[in-house]
């Protein structure tokens, strides 16, 4: 048998009816799990298991399954459960993706043997936040066809330095998008560069694309007779419509408390116009006349369908929309910064460090 499809042979799922060995479950004494010191909201991360006995000998807990030789313990054995993080099927997790779920608990792993519930394991995991992203790019809405693109969204970002259990200085930026909730990335502010760390751009939306010109005329039928005239030709197509020029870049405030007003640099807030709306293709030339009918008896020829006419020209592109405006900063009172819209994990920090803490 090959190596692959040997793999494949001992990888698939254990049956429902797979169970530890009674005997075995009596001498365990102790559930230990391993996982990594430190986890980044919303990805995996591998967690082994291992059983304790009686004798101090230690069985892991597989994740995997061959029929012909069936693990003595296996993953599945075991009841596991968080409110921050989702069990993978192989013993694996992944973390709560929001960052502020976690700022203040980490990420708490239980697990329990389901054939004996005294048997307990509980872990709790460091937040890190290498893997969060801190570029966002927002774009109005396209043009209907031929006309002009929105203006981009207007966008609010909301900056903070404040203490967390696992960060002596926790960077926190709010973004918000209009009126909708806003939505949180956090940095640990030792480790962000000085300037232009978070990138915002408030794109216009594309310019509507041409209407396709009109189909041409379709040419006159030729005459019959003898001898029978040609059909006439198509006429040319319609010329394409212009798109429709490109919207507006949006408008970017950034909110920052007036003891840090420096924090404003922190982000690099790009305003570019939507590109132009593509051109309206010509419309299809006309068919040509049908030719005139010839007498059946043969004694005169038929005359010829007219030419189809030729497709029309393609319209003009659309010209890109203009840059927004600059970006508005405004300081207030670092309790205000977030306004009134807090989420439970940053209601926490504000309320056990002070808002806008001074780096």
């Amino acid at each position: 048998m090959t190596p692959l499809l040997l793999a494949l042979g001992c990888s698939h799922r254990p049956p429902p009816d797979f169970a530890p060995d009674p005997g075995l479950v009596a001498r365990i004494t102790q559930i230990r799990m391993d996982a990594p010191s430190v986890a980044c909201p919303g990805q995996s991360f591998p967690v082994s298991y291992t059983a304790v006995l009686n004798d101090g000998a230690l069985v892991p807990f597989e994740n995997r399954y061959d029929k012909k030789h069936p693990p003595r313990l296996h993953v599945m054995f075991l009841e596991r459960t968080s409110a921050t993080a989702t069990p993978l099927e192989n013993g694996a997790w992944t973390a709560e993706r929001d960052p502020l779920a976690t700022v203040t608990t980490g990420f708490r792993l239980s697990v329990v043997l389901r054939q004996k519930s005294s048997l307990q394991a509980t872990t709790t995991i460091e937040p890190e936040y290498s893997c969060l992203p801190h570029a966002f790019g927002f774009q109005g809405a396209p043009g209907e066809r031929s006309s002009t693109g929105g203006d981009g969204p207007d966008v609010t970002v909301r900056l903070a330095i404040v203490r967390s259990p696992y960060v002596e200085r926790l960077l926190v930026a709010g973004i918000e998008i209009g009126n909708a909730l806003p939505f949180y990335t956090v940095a640990d502010a030792n480790l962000v560069p000085p300037r232009d760390w978070l990138i915002i751009e408030s794109r216009g939306g594309r310019g509507g694309r041409g209407a396709p010109g009109a189909r041409g005329t379709k040419g006159a039928d030729g005459q019959p007779g003898c001898p029978s005239a040609d059909g006439g030709p198509g006429a040319p197509g319609g010329r394409g419509g212009s798109g429709g020029q490109g919207g507006r870049g949006g408008r970017v405030t950034i909110i920052v408390p007036t003891e840090v007003p420096f924090l404003a640099g922190l982000v690099d807030a790009r305003t570019p116009g939507g590109p132009g709306g593509d051109a309206g293709a010509g419309g299809d030339g006309g068919s040509g006349g049908a030719a005139g009918q010839a007498p059946r008896d043969g004694t005169c020829p038929a005359g010829k369908a007219g030419p189809a006419g030729a497709k029309g020209a393609s319209g003009d592109p659309g010209q890109p929309g203009s840059d927004g405006w600059r970006p508005q900063v405004i300081t207030v009172s670092a309790r205000d910064v977030f306004g009134t819209r807090v989420p439970p994990g940053l209601a926490d920090l504000l309320g056990g460090s002070g808002p806008g803490r001074r780096p």
